[in-house]
């Protein structure tokens, strides 16, 4: 099976059957960043007042997985790439007046196990590169949760994630960069908290109807 194949022109094509195989395995390498969006309750708290919480930094992470990969049609694939993000995102809550809160920024800690199943939709390819979309769902495992935490979140998220790449064929394995954007759908906000006996340590929890989570993952494929 050739490896490369050359045009009259000179220019060599680099793996030129890959694509023909009927599935291949890969690992991932990449960089992430994480934040919420939270949706305010108005809730009073016991001294009257209203507390909104936000995002106030995004942090950049690391990120490592495996990729196994079906191929369907020549143009498409579908992709199973289970990926660990480690990373933190940071809560700051003011009141109506803007004031922040005596506690600061609540620094939640992200260990998150992704496990997206996607549709790799592959334009033609041009030489040595090809261009690529993908859209697909995805769980995701809080494995980091802090029970002793202001903020706690449920263990398990479901979303839809969509993101573009390009298939750079090397003379040995394809190189792909890889932006993907994730959007959970889920409320992650754990509202279960029977370990806090003090009602005003729930505050924060109570000031927010819903969290949902965002990811944002720039990887570089092995494949």
């Amino acid at each position: 099976m050739p490896l490369r194949a050359q045009h009259a022109h000179g220019q060599v094509n680099n793996l030129v059957s890959v694509d023909n195989k009927l599935y291949h395995f890969g690992f991932i390498l990449g960089l992430n960043m994480m934040d919420f969006n939270p949706m305010h309750s108005s809730v009073v708290d016991e001294d009257g007042k209203v507390w909104f919480g936000e995002d106030t930094r995004l942090m950049p992470g690391f990120s490592v997985g495996i990729i196994s990969a079906l191929r369907i049609f020549s143009w498409l694939n579908m992709r199973f790439t289970p990926i660990l993000l480690f990373n933190q995102r940071n809560l700051v809550f003011r009141d109506s007046e803007g004031v922040e809160c005596e506690d600061g920024a609540i620094t939640v800690q992200s260990n998150i196990m992704e496990f997206p199943l996607s549709f790799k939709i592959r334009g033609q390819r041009k030489h040595n590169y090809r261009p690529y979309m993908l859209a697909g769902a995805a769980m995701t495992v809080d494995m980091g949760r802090d029970s002793e935490n202001s903020i706690m979140l449920k263990q398990v998220d479901y979303g839809v994630e969509f993101g573009v790449g390009i298939d750079f064929y090397l003379p040995y394995f394809k190189l792909c960069p890889e932006l993907k954007f994730y959007f959970g759908l889920g409320d992650v906000l754990e509202r279960d908290r029977p370990e806090i006996a003090d009602i005003s340590d729930m505050k924060y929890t109570h000031a927010i109807s819903k969290l949902t989570s965002r990811l944002i993952v720039l990887s570089f494929n092995f494949e």
